[in-house]
């Protein structure tokens, strides 16, 4: 009996411990637990505190339309030329007579000078020079007229005239400096190192009167937009891709120069600003038909390494374009590669850099770098606090691309009374706007206040920048 009994102990015990080394498990039915509220799960998914609502950004176009819309408003080239020189008369080179199709004949004109040789009379041969009124001054006959003729035909004239003071005159005429003869070249041309003047050489035509006859005596400067020349002809334009011509061989536009033409080899036309991460930030002058990968060459490249090619953009007029970059630097998709405006703002930001903007009703409104997280409450308070005028229940913070942002309303107030401990954590990138009076229609407040931060970001990032406009 004895040895049941301790039998019994021993079991007892055992049960005991088992229980205590493995605790109780309930099956909870999952229709137990009550349903979370919608509202409540998706604010918690989203990780925003109770006092912050996003807001619904207005509808924009979608960004390949919108590209399409840009290389839409491209003009045509005889819709850019009529509008570049507007009431004058436009001649495109192949409307013009070829070289070999006409015959150049040199004819005396106002300021030549020319030299007048007359055999075994050293005392009446002399240089002499063709006035404004298109005469010229020789010792006995006196004023004998010489615009217009040929050597030939004033040779006649003045031996006829001679031959009255001298027995059987022999006449050599040369046309020492054929002044009439000279054209004019403007604008990217290089000047000798001891000119001084505005860049503007003459230069005779000689041999075939060519273009190329003119350019092979020409300093053209590296950067001359060489497909935006052209010939002023009196109150004619002649238009000349001087492009084609030097690099191509094209010879379409070797046109035959008439005396007095002006050459205009046309200065870049445009100045866009890179800013960030590339090689060299800075204002750049680029021609008309500059793309985006032109620019980023002139700025020697991006730093592929800290680029954030999600986050960069174009800006044009207060408005960011829809310009994938990643698919234009990454990928090799063209139809990102559009051509430039003068005053556009190409912005490629630091993928490492921290730092928001704070603008608005605040005391020193800037920028702020920060290394630990920081909320909205330290980044209103390091930029001075707010004003008395500021809206403190509906601070705005714009986050991510701002060709499709997020944009929160967060109302600081609340924070302020104590109200609630959470807190609104900033990202890199953030804009914090402080607006004066409350908002009441989002769209209309957005549609102004987007454009005013993209412009703050270039300014800032300008003058961030180590490089002097």
């Amino acid at each position: 009996m004895k040895k049941y009994f301790c039998l019994m102990c021993a079991c007892i015990s055992m049960g005991i411990i088992f229980a205590c080394a493995h605790p109780v498990i309930r099956d909870i039915s999952p229709q137990a637990k009550k349903a979370e509220p919608a509202a409540r799960k998706a604010l918690r998914e989203s990780r925003l505190p109770s006092f912050a609502q996003p807001i619904s950004t207005p509808p924009s176009k979608k960004g390949a339309r919108r590209l399409i819309e840009l290389q839409k408003r491209v003009l045509t080239k005889e819709g850019y030329l009529r509008a570049k020189f507007k009431g004058k008369e436009i001649v495109l080179p192949e409307d013009l007579p070829k070289n070999g199709k006409i015959e150049i004949k040199y004819t005396i004109g106002i300021d030549d000078i020319l030299n007048i040789y007359i055999w075994k009379h050293v005392d009446l041969s002399r240089d002499v020079p063709v006035r404004s009124d298109g005469n010229v001054s020789l010792p006995l006959i006196g004023d004998i007229y010489a615009a217009g003729l040929e050597i030939p035909e004033f040779k006649a004239i003045i031996e006829k005239k001679y031959d009255e003071y001298i027995k059987d005159p022999q006449i050599t005429i040369t046309c020492k400096v054929p002044n009439s003869l000279q054209v004019s070249v403007v604008g990217a041309v290089g000047k000798p190192e001891t000119y001084i003047g505005p860049a503007t050489m003459t230069y005779t035509l000689r041999g075939d009167r060519t273009l190329l006859s003119i350019l092979s005596v020409v300093s053209i400067k590296p950067n001359a937009d060489l497909e935006e020349s052209y010939i002023i002809r009196s109150d004619t334009i002649i238009p000349v891709n001087l492009k084609v011509l030097l690099e191509d061989g094209d010879t379409s536009q070797n046109v035959i120069l008439h005396p007095h033409d002006t050459l205009v080899i046309s200065e870049p036309l445009k100045e866009i600003i890179l800013l960030g991460e590339v090689t060299k930030p800075g204002r750049y002058k680029t021609n008309r038909n500059s793309t985006i990968l032109d620019a980023l060459s002139l700025a020697g490249g991006i730093n592929s390494t800290t680029a954030n090619l999600y986050m960069a953009y174009l800006a044009r007029d207060n408005d960011i374009l829809p310009i994938n970059f990643k698919r234009l630097l990454d990928y090799g998709n063209m139809s990102q590669n559009i051509l430039l405006n003068n005053g556009d703002v190409i912005y490629i930001p630091n993928i490492n850099e921290n730092k928001v903007f704070v603008i608005g009703e605040v005391n020193a409104p800037g920028v702020r770098y920060f290394t630990d997280p920081m909320d909205l409450m330290e980044a209103i308070s390091s930029s001075g606090g707010f004003q008395t005028s500021a809206n403190r229940s509906q601070v705005v913070v714009v986050r991510g691309d701002l060709r499709k942002p997020d944009v929160y309303a967060v109302n600081v107030l609340e924070m302020m009374k104590g109200k609630s401990l959470e807190r609104f954590y900033l990202e890199k990138g953030d804009t914090v706007y402080v607006a004066r009076t409350a908002i009441a229609n989002w769209n209309v407040f957005l549609s102004k206040i987007l454009p005013t931060i993209t412009t703050t970001k270039v300014i800032q990032s300008i003058l961030n920048e180590r490089w002097k406009p």
